[in-house]
């Protein structure tokens, strides 16, 4: 027995009330939902019946949690709900963990890009060679922090998208992940920081991690792009179904 829109549309509702924001996993829990329950009505179970069955089957109560506002009912408890999120967000971040470091292999095993990350410390060199200490650590911080201008952007467009995909929110995470661990050697480095170390050693860091950054921010800015293609494309399919 096919469900109605109105029924799939209430599930929707059902879900995005236990706050599964994210569209892509909304997506997948709904056709489940909708498969399951269309097959217990088959076998005479209401719908309302099949909900509740459904609803316990992840695991959650139909007792109220505090401050829920709502006795007892499917709506009063979504713990289950909560906790899949939880193990979806872990296996997201393995996923893109993966790709990320898989991006970045793939750039190096080029012969063509191994030479133009060489070139761009040799150029790095060469500058050291001719400037002020001063003027070379900020030449080198400001193309440090280059990628931070895009993820600033692309933050705003992520969080100006009324529908939030969980693919599209570690992707972007992992395109300023190397930035938050190189950002840790530079503050090891600061000769007035935690560690005493000697500006000789702090120009050596500064060096080698800027032009890293923008390699690996490069790569993770690939996985995101395709990532926003991808997903873009999915969700706009969906919606003219």
């Amino acid at each position: 027995m096919k469900l109605t829109k109105e029924q799939i549309t209430y599930i929707d509702d059902y879900l995005k009330h236990h706050k599964v924001k994210y569209w892509d996993i909304r997506i997948e829990l709904l056709d489940h939902i909708v498969s399951t329950i269309e097959e217990k009505m088959e076998q005479g179970i209401s719908f309302d019946d099949a909900m509740i069955e459904v609803h316990k089957s992840f695991g959650n109560s139909m007792k109220m949690l505090w401050n829920t506002g709502v006795e007892y009912s499917i709506f009063a408890n979504g713990l289950g709900f909560k906790n899949l999120v939880q193990t979806k967000k872990k296996q997201m971040n393995k996923k893109y963990r993966n790709l990320y470091f898989k991006e970045i292999f793939n750039f190096l095993k080029s012969f063509r890009n191994s030479t133009i990350l060489g070139i761009i410390f040799y150029l790095n060199y060469l500058l050291f060679q001719n400037v002020e200490y001063v003027r070379f650590k900020r030449i080198n911080i400001i193309v440090f922090l280059i990628p931070i201008i895009f993820f600033v952007i692309y933050s705003i467009r992520n969080f100006t998208i009324k529908n939030k995909s969980i693919h599209l929110e570690y992707a972007l995470f992992y395109y300023t992940f190397s930035f938050s661990i190189l950002n840790m050697f530079l503050q090891i480095s600061n000769p007035d920081g935690l560690f005493n170390v000697s500006k000789e050693f702090q120009i050596i860091v500064v060096a080698i991690i800027a032009p890293l950054n923008l390699v690996f921010s490069y790569c993770g800015l690939k996985l995101y792009k395709r990532t926003y293609e991808k997903y873009s494309k999915i969700f706009k399919q969906l919606q003219s179904l």
